[in-house]
């Protein structure tokens, strides 16, 4: 018996090219930031955040008397989700190495390329692509192809925006973050800037396209949206939202958001806002504090007749300190440094991101590979609860003679446990057969990216078969009722994101399988089925969000699946 769980998550931007932390034999639930005392939300048990003991501010412009913030940029089309997920990356990798500088002074040891990720997440997997360890053959065509769409408007991938419930897993994929400073064949090809000259478009090939990495990302969390609704559909904030970003903040975690920022109830001189209407978002900016006393009066705005217009004021204190990429520009004859206070209580902000990233000193490898099949760069993440057993696998090929060390996946909805097994010499369509090489229990309070490390390193030898076999169950709100998970990677084109555009799910046979009804079933010989229900989670999801009321499907051919979010990290033998 199946219950359907319409859930469509914000896709991470995620990065799974080195390895991280624990010596051999460790604890797989150890966090990239345990030297710091962080709490890690891949671990043996759910995470708890008590309110009364984060502190009433946090700025990470000024966090122990150090900067983690890089300067503010400027956008020159509407790719700002770009800069949001990149000015968080920054500050992650910043914190996670301890690499603030002293407060006041500029922080530019890192400048994470938005060239690079708008480019790659709209152009799928070529050919050319190809390379061992990365991105295997049978991978060919996944992807985006937005060539009809830029034979009508030049640079289409820059004026998408990226909707804020369909951000990508370029990360995840292994591609970045990139550093602008990186340099192919004698030129500087991911810089972002304002000139006209600016060469926009990058080669659809390995050697660009597989650049080197900035980071190593250990996890990425999708947090509860501080704006909600009550069951009447009015605005209430959500406490548990405002909270999760609050504690990711305080541990030096970047956070992106979205939010509307097509509106009046903006204080110039204050550099304030607060909107309290009903629109979707329409922007991104990137998080860097907090202030639960920063006063509510700031953000008063007066009417035509120079009266106070109380509806602009908050019903309480409170901002979030966000960075956007406007550049710096003028209000009221100030100079604007690039920061705006956003009220909690601000009726727009959702799909808050946080990140985490491995120090660079507990890399323990300094090459990878990692087996892989979802390759589609934007996907939207939808969930299927089941009352009797379920589980995922993916199998995979050794491509060389190499180690596995460490695994990756997506939860799809909160409060999940997360079992896995590794197995090796797989044999025909039974992912659990053969012999079982490890086994672990992970428990995720927020849907997202996780990286785990094995508590050994297994070495496999070239074309030996071996699969990494998950079973998600989550906690429900039926009086604490458990029921098992699945997690389906999709992704549509839409009339008002994506004209022009047509995108492709590959799923070959014998690579992912889902254990239901008793048996193992190829997800090859599914499509027509997942693509159903792909269908009709998206279409009623995109009824149901308020954020999304515009949206339009253009039918089930639009529709692509893609495989099972499961990878494997391995180290080539020396």
């Amino acid at each position: 018996m199946k219950k359907m769980l319409a859930l469509i998550m914000c896709v991470l931007l995620l990065c799974t090219v080195a390895a991280c932390s624990a010596d051999k034999g460790a604890s797989s639930d150890n966090g990239a930031d345990a030297d710091k005392g962080a709490v890690s939300d891949s671990g043996t048990s759910f995470e708890e955040i008590d309110p009364q003991t984060l502190p009433s501010k946090v700025d990470l412009r000024d966090h122990d008397g150090k900067n983690y913030v890089t300067p503010v940029k400027t956008q020159r089309y509407g790719d700002c989700w770009t800069f949001s997920l990149t000015g968080a990356a920054e500050v992650a990798y910043l914190y996670a190495n301890d690499k603030g500088v002293p407060t006041g002074k500029i922080n530019d040891q890192v400048n994470y390329s938005e060239k690079y990720i708008t480019c790659y997440m709209f152009h799928g997997i070529t050919k050319d692509d190809v390379v061992k360890g990365r991105v295997r053959a049978s991978q060919v065509g996944e992807g985006y192809d937005p060539s009809e769409a830029e034979s009508e408007r030049e640079l289409t991938p820059y004026f998408i925006g990226g909707p804020f419930v369909h951000d990508a897993n370029l990360f995840g994929a292994g591609f970045g973050p990139v550093d602008e400073s990186v340099e192919v064949k004698g030129e500087y090809p991911y810089g972002y800037d304002d000139k006209s000259s600016v060469e926009w478009s990058l080669p659809l090939n390995a050697e660009y396209r597989c650049a080197p990495v900035a980071a190593v990302l250990r996890y990425s969390k999708r947090l509860p949206s501080p704006a909600s609704a009550d069951a009447d559909g009015n605005y209430m904030l959500n406490a548990d939202g405002l909270n999760a970003i609050k504690s990711e903040l305080n541990q030096g975690h970047g956070v992106s958001i979205a939010l509307c920022s097509a509106h009046p109830g903006f204080n110039a001189k204050k550099r304030a806002a607060y909107y309290n209407g009903d629109g979707k978002p329409d922007h991104a900016v990137t998080v860097v504090g907090y202030d639960d006393d920063y006063p509510k009066e700031n953000f008063t705005k007066k009417n035509y007749n120079g009266e106070v217009d109380k509806d602009s004021i908050p019903p309480e204190n409170g901002a979030l300190i966000v960075k956007n990429s406007g550049g710096l520009t003028k209000f009221d004859g100030d100079i604007d440094d690039g920061y705006i206070y956003v009220s909690y209580y601000d009726h727009s902000l959702r799909d808050p991101l946080s990140f985490v990233f491995d120090s660079d000193d507990a890399i323990r490898h300094d090459e990878v590979n990692y087996d892989q099949y979802d390759l589609l760069m934007t996907s939207w993440y939808g969930s299927t609860d089941h009352d009797d057993e379920t589980k995922m696998a993916n199998v995979y090929d050794a491509e060389e003679d190499e180690s596995l060390f460490q695994i990756a996946y997506v939860t799809g909805s909160g409060m999940t446990e997360v079992t896995y097994e590794i197995y090796k010499d797989v044999e025909g369509d039974d992912p659990a057969s053969g012999t079982l090489l490890e086994t672990g229990v992970n428990r995720h309070t927020f849907p997202g990216y996780y990286k785990i490390d094995l508590k050994d390193e297994y070495f496999l030898n070239k074309g030996d078969k071996y699969a990494v076999v998950l079973t998600m169950k989550r906690m429900t709100d039926e009086d604490g009722k458990t029921v098992y998970t699945e997690v389906l990677p999709y992704t549509t084109d839409t009339t008002e994101f994506f004209e022009g555009m047509t995108v492709r799910g590959i799923i070959n046979k014998g690579e992912s399988y889902l254990f239901t009804d008793g048996k193992w079933n190829d997800m090859a010989d599914m499509k027509d089925s997942l693509i159903d229900r792909a269908y009709d989670l998206c279409e009623e999801e995109l009824r149901s969000d308020p954020a999304l009321p515009e949206v339009q499907l253009k039918g089930k051919e639009s529709m692509a699946i893609d495989n099972f979010p499961i990878k494997a990290i391995l180290a080539p033998a020396e």
